[in-house]
């Protein structure tokens, strides 16, 4: 069942220089906005005039979260308890959008699970688990989503992917096959629904400087984080303020004849010859 925290009034955000927000007066769902990159998209984008409904199986770290964003921003995050792999939750954060403010405009599926496994030893219960939350969980937001935005006539969606859906990476086929999934409900459902008002687009990020990545490094240990570091042509691992850059670009209207498309944000990873796996 979904829970929320500290709601934010009815209407948008005024702002002295709302006129020159890239996404004045613009509601957005964000899931796994807690942290990492989904909170990096919900700033940016309440800094760029949007309300954010902050979705996370973590209500009070959203809610820690949308309370700063609030704090800069009167009114414009809302945080919800919204586990992606239970319908109920998902139904309820879309509703709460269509009842406080009467329209969505943007749906950023982010949420997702890491966790790593050959093929020929993860669980099976492993493998369902990050298909379910990284693949499934966009089946769940979309369909919920879509009957909102065709009835304005417009919307955007942004299936965050992964570099890993592009690339062999060592023991991550679920991860991989989750995120390449994302991509083909991309093409899919943008050519599908490209007609009427409704953009689908995709971004691929490289390994991003998040706090999933610094529990895979305190796990791991070893000369991961050097790996991760290696496998960019720029040498350096991505910020989620880099990728949110990114997905305010593709809910923008700057964005307008762009759909169907994955933008990689990957610090040059995928043009290097391979992969570099880091030794432990």
């Amino acid at each position: 069942m979904c829970e929320m925290s500290t709601p934010c009034s009815t209407g948008v955000l005024s702002d002295k220089n709302m006129l020159m927000k890239k996404l004045k007066g613009k509601v957005s769902i964000i899931t796994g906005a807690a942290n990492g990159i989904g909170l990096a998209i919900a700033q940016k984008f309440a800094d760029e005039g949007a309300v954010v409904i902050m979705g996370d199986i973590d209500l009070s770290a959203a809610g820690q979260a949308a309370h700063s964003i609030n704090k800069q921003h009167a009114n414009a995050a809302i945080a919800i308890e919204c586990d992606v792999t239970n319908s109920s939750d998902v139904s309820a954060s879309i509703a709460l959008a269509e009842s406080q403010f009467g329209r969505l405009d943007i749906l950023v599926n982010n949420a997702a699970v890491a966790i790593g496994g050959k093929i020929t030893e993860m669980p099976e219960a492993e493998w369902n688990r990050v298909l379910n939350t990284n693949l499934t969980s966009a089946y769940r937001t979309i369909s919920s989503a879509l009957p909102i935005m065709l009835q304005q006539g417009r919307g955007c969606i942004i299936n965050l992917s992964s570099t890993q859906a592009h690339r062999s990476w060592a023991s991550w086929t679920a991860y991989a096959a989750a995120k390449g999934g994302l991509l083909a409900m991309t093409t899919q459902l943008a050519g599908e629904f490209a007609a009427q008002g409704i953009r689908i687009n995709a971004i691929s990020p490289g390994a991003i400087d998040t706090p999933m990545n610094a529990e895979r490094m305190a796990k791991e240990g070893g000369d991961l984080k050097q790996g991760l570091i290696d496998m960019h042509a720029m040498k350096r691992m991505g910020k989620a303020e880099e990728v949110a850059a990114v997905a305010v670009f593709l809910a923008s209207d700057d964005s307008s004849f762009i759909t169907g498309q994955d933008i990689v944000v990957d610090g040059g990873l995928c043009t290097l010859p391979r992969y570099h796996e880091p030794r432990n």
